[in-house]
């Protein structure tokens, strides 16, 4: 491995260590539980629509190192702070960091009906 590498992983540790939600986060897999470290996103981004409007985009995700989720799937349940979510993605590795995209919910229970507007 090369020292720009190393320099690159450790650099990395040290980011995750600080903006990551640690032993908050776990998945299920491979019969057991996994805690991880990651960094969790809620972005909150609007996106705007030919024609008028904006679709309010609300896809969590995380990004964790890719040797912490090794056996991860999708439709597998991730929870965070003690809220259920469900793989919908997971990314290709990139330098040892892979972002997993989620949708709110347990695998399996499908998503909430829209019974109203959003204002």
């Amino acid at each position: 491995m090369s020292r720009f590498r190393q320099r690159l992983q450790q650099a990395d540790k040290r980011i995750t260590r600080i903006f990551s939600e640690y032993e908050e986060v776990m998945w299920y897999g491979q019969r057991k539980w996994h805690f991880v470290s990651a960094i969790f996103e809620t972005p909150d981004a609007p996106v705007s629509v030919p024609g008028g409007g904006e679709i309010q985009d609300h896809a969590p995700a995380i990004s964790v190192m890719t040797g912490d989720i090794a056996g991860l799937e999708k439709e597998s349940l991730v929870v965070i702070r003690n809220q259920a979510f469900r793989v919908t993605h997971i990314g290709s590795d990139e330098e040892g960091r892979t972002r997993v995209m989620l949708a709110y919910g347990e695998p399996g229970a499908g998503q909430k009906p829209i019974d109203q507007w959003s204002s």
